[in-house]
Order: structure tokens, then C-alpha cells, then sequence
């Protein structure tokens, strides 16, 4: 699941007196979930799901500042709903709860929900100052039509709570509570949520004001199916090295963002460090700063995936099937215990042995790193001070940056990911050329998967390997202010 983040449970502890004699004051954070959802225009669902069953629940209302209304609310399934109507968009409603444990009557703090927000009071959502619209380019030739290009927007607008894009632009809180309701999706006998649109329902939508942890899933003649955790707190992704993974026979890809208005810069790119499913552009405008950018890949997708099978050493045609490319990192092949798993294993042995022998010295961004090899370690200092150390790799650290190359002090991890990129892209041994693109991927052995992607992306650009931002040869595309941009447009090709 990504995130541990409490959205929809909340601590309970004050008593909010309600002319009950016998209520006591509700208990803790496990004790109920609680949210309102949107419907129609001016109308929306309030629903309380008590962690044990529930004789009676009511809830209580302020509607737009009005007279408390009380109602008993009606019990489906174990979830308590009711509904609301006659709701001014961007009214506020205050609503709180009475509910029976079997025993005295509890009561919720109070809580509130703006009209036309979506769930709950996500914030940050929907169109206004500092949002900027996102328009989707359906290049699949007629392969697909805007009905079958699906679109599932997923991040935090509010710091902690994860939240999915709603049609109209408007952000709602996941909830697990969507696997079972109108309109969910089914696959192999499990129930999702459903929190796809489709280019048909919605070509452009405006950006959140704020997003962290953005993610835009582009899929192909299927919706995403994405769990939702029991609590609320995340939501798991498609699993690349799970044959049972309901989205293994779907066809997606996706983009990724983060930005804040007035505080954090837009930050985007398109992505190939997981799998590529098939082409996509992003261009990015902002009129006032004279930023105008487009990344990504514009060949057709049978050109991507025939040039990739003629290309790529026998190691890494394994990672191509029909649905997508897996990168090496995602595949179980060149993890451990995997075929592929000492792929790089003889090229880190040489460096390591190179460097028992040799000074290591790089010198990059008025910076230089100098150490030697004892043992399966690497003693260095940066800038004279140190010491500090960075332990030898192996072949599954290289291709994920992870293990070895992602521990210990922040300096230690700052090195750890510039032999990552050195690893992959085949310029260990020689420091003059760890900042020379030119000599990337021009020896073996290497990231062919990520090598192969750097030769078909706009100005050989890509996000190949988790690191491939080193040296600015990624994808990604970072304004220089936290204005809003002008436009952002992903074009989805095949």
C-alpha cells in the first residue's frame, strides 16, 4: 500500500453536550470512520461506519449556518447514510454524531464538509487561483477511443490524506467503502473503487492547488483497479512482479507530479523507472516565465517495442510481453534469487577491486569525493571532511538504488547514488565520465532497459533507473517559481 496516512479515522475525545443526559463522550480513533460524499448537485451523503455494530446512529446538522436538524440515520449494511439536499456550492455544513455502543450514547466531535468539495473537506482541489488545467491528447490513432482512455488521479492535497480525482476536477478522500458502492469495479471475484474517468467524461480537468505524491494513471480499454485500505490510510498500486495482480492484463502507464502553490514548484515527469506500457508526452507551459517543454516519447508503440527487442541484450529481452516492458528493478529476474540477479555482479567486483588499487576521486558541482576500497568498503571524504563509508553493492542495489547505495548518513547516500548511475550506465571506473552523457551506455555490462530508453526519448531523455535524474538526463521538468504553470497536456499514444 503506499502511504500509512490517517484520512477518515479520526481521534475522538471531547464531549459535546446535546441535551442528552446519558451520552458520554465518544471513544477512540478505531471506535468509527465517518465522511460525506457528493451526489448530485446540491445534494450529499453523510455516513458513519461504527468499528462494532450499532443499535441506532443519528446525526445532527447545521445546514448553511441554519437550524440544527436531527435525524435517525438508515443502517446499510453496517454503514450509516443519509442525505442532504438543498446545498449552496461552497456552503459549509457542520454535522456531528450520536451513536450506541450497547450501552450509554457517544457523541463525535464535530466535523465539516463544503459543498461541492467532493469527500470530506479534502482540500485543494478543483479549479481557482493557482490551479491550471491538465488536458488529455488521445494520439492512439482510433486504436482507442476517448470512451476507452481512462484516467486515475491519485495524490494528497491535504499533507496525510490520499485522495482520487472525481470528473469534474474535484477532489475526494479515498475510502474503502467505494469497493461496495453503486458503480464499483470487479475483477476475478474481488470489488474495487471506482475512481477512473474516461476521456469521454472529462478531456481536461483543473490541477489541485496543491498535490504531493501525484500520480496520473493513463489506462487502456480498462479502468485501474486499485485497493483501498481497511483504514483509509493508502492505497496499493499495480504490483509489476505479481502474475495475480488484477492489473497485470491491462494496458497503463502513468505520469507523476507534485506541486504547491505559491510554496512548492511544479515538478513532473513521464517514467519508464518501473515499466513502460506505452508512449506518452508531457508538455508543460507557463506563458509568464517563457517555460514551454514537452518530454516523452513519440514513436509508436510497436516501434518501441520492436527497436527495444532488437536492441537489448539477450539478459533483458525477458522483461518485454505484451501488456509491457518491466524494468529490471520491478522484475523478479534481476532481484535476488532471480536468473539475472548477478547480471552487474562481475562489473561491481572490478570496480571494487579497481578502486583497492586506485584513488577514487570525483569532483562534480563544486564538490569532490575522494576515498579507496578496503575490503568490500569504500572509505571516503567529501570536501576533506569525513570519514565516511559506503559498502559494496550488489547487483539488485544497482538496478533498484537501493540496499548499499540508499544507507547510512545523507553524504553517504549522496555518493551511494552517484555509483548507482555510474553502474548503470556503465562508467564506473572512470570518473571523467560520470558527468560526460556522450559516454553513457557505450560499454557493457550496463542498464540496457534504461540505455535503450535514453535513445528513443525526446532529446534523449528518460527516467530509466530510480536515479537518472543525475546530470539532468531524466524526463522530468521543474518550473523555476511556484506559480501555476499555463497548461500542462500529456499526449497518450500507441
Amino acid at each position: 500500500m503506499i502511504g500509512r496516512l490517517l484520512i477518515a479515522v479520526l481521534t475522538v475525545f471531547a464531549l459535546l453536550g446535546l441535551g442528552t443526559a446519558d451520552a458520554v463522550e465518544a471513544e477512540a480513533a478505531a471506535d468509527y470512520t465517518q465522511g460525506v460524499t457528493s451526489q448530485a448537485t446540491g445534494s450529499a451523503q453523510i455516513w458513519f461506519k461504527p468499528t462494532t455494530p450499532s443499535a441506532l446512529v443519528d446525526v445532527h446538522y447545521l445546514p448553511n449556518g441554519g437550524g440544527e436538524q436531527d435525524f435517525r440515520m438508515t443502517d446499510n449494511g453496517g454503514t450509516w447514510q443519509q442525505t442532504v439536499s438543498g446545498l449552496s456550492s461552497g456552503s459549509t455544513l457542520e454535522y456531528w454524531f450520536t451513536y450506541d455502543k450497547g450501552g450509554p450514547l457517544h457523541v463525535t466531535p464535530h466535523f465539516t464538509y463544503t459543498a461541492g468539495s467532493g469527500e470530506g473537506s479534502g482540500g485543494g482541489g478543483g479549479a481557482g487561483a493557482g490551479s491550471f488545467p491538465i488536458a488529455f491528447q488521445n494520439n492512439t490513432h482510433g486504436a482507442y477511443g476517448d470512451s476507452q482512455v481512462y484516467v486515475t488521479v491519485l495524490g494528497q492535497v491535504t499533507p496525510g490524506q490520499w485522495s482520487y480525482m472525481k470528473p469534474d476536477g474535484t477532489m475526494a478522500h479515498i475510502s474503502h467503502l467505494g469497493a461496495t458502492a453503486p458503480g464499483h469495479l470487479t475483477k476475478n471475484g474481488v470489488n474495487y473503487p471506482n475512481m477512473s474517468f474516461t476521456l469521454s467524461q472529462a478531456g481536461s480537468v483543473p490541477s489541485p492547488t496543491q498535490i504531493r505524491g501525484g500520480r496520473i494513471y493513463i489506462s487502456l480499454g480498462s479502468p485501474m483497479y486499485i485497493p483501498v485500505s481497511p483504514d483509509d490510510q493508502g492505497w496499493g498500486g499495480p504490483d509489476l512482479r505479481n502474475s495475480a495482480d488484477p492489473n497485470s492484463d491491462v494496458y497503463y502507464d502513468w505520469y507523476e507530479y507534485t506541486y504547491i502553490h505559491g510554496q512548492v514548484a511544479f515538478g513532473g515527469n513521464t517514467t519508464q523507472v518501473d515499466q513502460f506500457g506505452f508512449p506518452m508526452t508531457s508538455r508543460l507551459q507557463q506563458t509568464s516565465s517563457g517555460y514551454d517543454s514537452t518530454a516523452g516519447i513519440t514513436l509508436s508503440r510497436a516501434q518501441v517495442m520492436s527497436q527495444y527487442a532488437a536492441s537489448v541484450g539477450a539478459a533483458f529481452k525477458p522483461l518485454q510481453n505484451t501488456y509491457r516492458i518491466v524494468a529490471p528493478r520491478s522484475s523478479n529476474l534481476f532481484l535476488a534469487g532471480g536468473s539475472q540477479a548477478n547480471h552487474l555482479q562481475s562489473y561491481i567486483d572490478q570496480t571494487w577491486s579497481y578502486y583497492t588499487t586506485h584513488q577514487f576521486t570525483l569532483t562534480r558541482l563544486g564538490e569532490t569525493f575522494t576515498g579507496r576500497v578496503s575490503g568490500n568498503a569504500l572509505t571516503f571524504t567529501k570536501n576533506g571532511a569525513g570519514p565516511f563509508t559506503l559498502a559494496k553493492p550488489t547487483s539488485p542495489d544497482v538496478v533498484a538504488c537501493a540496499g548499499a547505495l540508499a544507507s547510512g548518513s545523507d553524504t553517504e547516500k549522496q555518493l551511494g547514488a552517484e555509483f548507482c548511475a555510474a553502474f548503470n550506465r556503465g562508467v564506473a571506473q572512470n570518473t571523467a565520465n560520470w558527468y560526460t552523457p556522450s559516454a553513457y551506455y557505450t560499454s557493457t555490462p550496463k542498464n540496457d532497459y534504461a540505455g535503450f530508453f535514453h535513445t528513443i526519448g525526446i532529446d534523449k531523455r528518460a527516467y530509466g533507473f530510480p536515479y537518472d535524474d543525475i546530470n539532468d538526463q531524466s524526463s522530468v521538468q521543474i518550473l523555476n517559481n511556484a506559480n501555476p504553470p499555463t497548461a500542462l497536456t500529456l499526449g497518450i499514444g500507441w
